[in-house]
């Protein structure tokens, strides 16, 4: 199984600070560990993997967790590249036909999510918009050459 961690996120250019050396730049809270000669230490957490919950990251525990290329190997397993869109980290891996139905059906789960939160803010938007029309026509800021 490969596991790769990517750096969470971008930087801006307003962000970046030149490290004393001016060989690397650096974001301020992102900055490598350094040893006391200066010089970088990689430093490594050890991380169980678990294949229970495909859905779930590896490295942050994040939820968010989807399929990014997925290729049957087999009547009974797929060969998945996962991705986290929290922590970034990438993860390949040859997963059971049971793992992948339970990580579609988180899918779904969040899709269905997704879809009642949209369905929330398309009610609140239009309520608000029907409150402003009644209050224009009730103060006669509507007129016909609006039509």
């Amino acid at each position: 199984m490969w596991l790769f961690a990517v750096a969470s996120s971008v930087p801006r250019d307003d962000e970046i600070t030149m490290s004393p050396d001016r060989r690397r730049r650096t974001a301020p809270d992102r900055r490598p560990a350094a040893s006391p000669a200066g010089e970088f230490v990689p430093t490594r957490r050890r991380v169980p993997l678990s294949t229970d919950e495909l859905h779930i990251c590896v490295i942050c525990t994040g939820e968010l967790v989807h399929p990014f290329e997925w290729v049957a190997e087999g009547p009974r397993h797929w060969r998945v590249l996962l991705r986290c869109p929290d922590c970034h980290a990438i993860r390949e891996g040859l997963f059971t036909q049971a793992a992948v139905d339970d990580l579609a059906d988180e899918l779904d789960r969040g899709a269905g999510i997704l879809i009642r939160a949209l369905q929330e803010l398309t009610s609140e938007n239009m309520a608000g918009e029907i409150d402003v029309f009644i209050h224009a026509l009730n103060d006669d800021l509507i007129l016909p050459c609006d039509f």
